[in-house]
């Protein structure tokens, strides 16, 4: 009865360390990460790849409506915007910005394949 105790102790606390280092990997990934690119609004995009100056009046309207924004690098890379609970302001500051270029500061994580940027800043223009 003891070694099977025993047992149970050292598998019991093996799986505890072993889910540790996996909920640590699954957040390695976040990184803060300042990022340039035009802000997509995400329903025309995905939908019809549409982005660029002729869609910015579209974009803005689709934003104020809802749509998801996102950020499409010069690179060619996409990260769905989403909005820090303790910094709204600088999210709601990016939804003048529809289809323009700005360069955004936050936490880039990467969950099931989609790769986003938590938003903790809209840089100025210099």
């Amino acid at each position: 009865m003891k070694s099977i105790l025993l047992g149970f102790r050292k598998t019991a606390t093996l799986a505890t360390i072993s889910f540790c280092f996996m909920a640590f990997g699954a957040n390695a990934q976040d990184e803060s990460k300042t990022v340039s690119g035009e802000v997509l609004d995400m329903a025309c995009y995905m939908a019809k790849g549409a982005h660029g100056e002729k869609h910015k009046g579209c974009a803005a309207a689709c934003i104020k409506g809802g749509a998801p924004m996102g950020l499409l690098t010069s690179d060619g890379k996409i990260y769905l915007l989403v909005e820090n609970h303790d910094k709204k302001e600088a999210y709601a500051k990016i939804k003048d910005h529809a289809g323009e270029k700005i360069t955004v500061k936050g936490t880039a994580s990467t969950k099931g394949g989609l790769q986003g940027l938590v938003v903790d800043e809209l840089k100025e223009k210099s």
